[in-house]
């Protein structure tokens, strides 16, 4: 039995004219290899017309398929691989991954909560649920999914960001604020973590410390307008007028509207 592309490459000798659906599958698979997913495509194509029931051909294309984006054919691939070789979670991942794309983020959760049937500590199901369920609203769910990335992975950088954007929403700045000095601690050069901490510290008041976290930002991002909006709020809020104007005419010069507006209203 084959092995399917995310699991093991195979190597192969092909024959000048492929004529077995394992030819047309090898063939496919050094295409797809070679980031050739139009060739993999039609070679997959051609070996499932000759054995409908080629599990991982159905799954290699939908790779295929879903880096072409033609996410509703990938769906369908992955979706017969699925039945085809029952308990594929692997295949359930993908499925879910190409609903999101598609929009469809209710069924995206179901595919993801279907792999996780077969694999619960399938951290790539697990993840991709849970930061589904953000873009839902669905806050606490979220965060019991990003849990348990967590518990399987903890350093998961990502985990740790998302469940402090989950968090926020929910108004709970301090496990909020948790997560985002981890993120850093763990990726010093995360400039989204960084921001997120400076605008917990504004919201807080602690503007000095705001101050410290967007400038760290501004290190790691020069041409980041919104943290030089933040750190002049901050700075104005700390009386140093001066600084705060400069930064709102940095971050003006490079179109942020807030900008403007703070110069025109505080700024000589």
């Amino acid at each position: 039995m084959k092995k399917i592309l995310t699991i093991l490459f195979v190597a192969c000798s092909l024959a000048a004219s492929a004529q077995t659906a394992d030819d047309w599958f090898d063939a496919g698979f050094e295409k797809y290899k070679g980031f050739d997913y139009t060739g993999a495509l039609k070679d997959y194509n051609e070996c499932i017309k000759l054995d409908p029931a080629y599990a991982e051909a159905y799954y290699n294309r939908g790779l295929c398929n879903y880096n072409l984006a033609y996410f509703d054919a990938a769906v369908f691939d992955f979706d017969q691989a699925a039945k085809l070789k029952p308990g594929d979670y692997e295949a359930y991942y993908w499925k879910g991954y190409s609903l999101y794309e598609l929009g469809r983020l209710e069924d995206a959760i179901t595919a993801y909560s279907n792999a996780l049937y077969y694999n619960a500590s399938y951290t790539n199901a697990l993840f991709e649920r849970g930061y589904t369920r953000y873009e839902l609203d669905r806050y606490s769910e979220a965060i019991d999914d990003f849990n348990k990335v967590i518990y399987n992975e903890p350093d998961n950088v990502d985990a740790y960001y998302n469940r402090g954007l989950a968090y926020y929403a929910m108004e709970n700045r301090t496990s909020a604020m948790f997560d985002f000095q981890k993120t850093v601690q763990l990726s010093p050069g995360d400039g989204d973590a960084w921001y997120q901490i400076g605008f917990i510290h504004n919201d807080n008041e602690n503007y000095s410390e705001a101050v410290t976290a967007y400038t760290k930002v501004i290190e790691l991002q020069p041409g980041a307008a919104d943290a030089y909006y933040e750190r002049g709020l901050a700075y104005y809020n700390l009386y140093m007028d001066n600084e705060a104007c400069a930064d709102w005419r940095k971050a003006a010069d490079m179109g942020d509207s807030l900008s403007k507006d703070a110069i025109l209203e505080n700024c000589n």
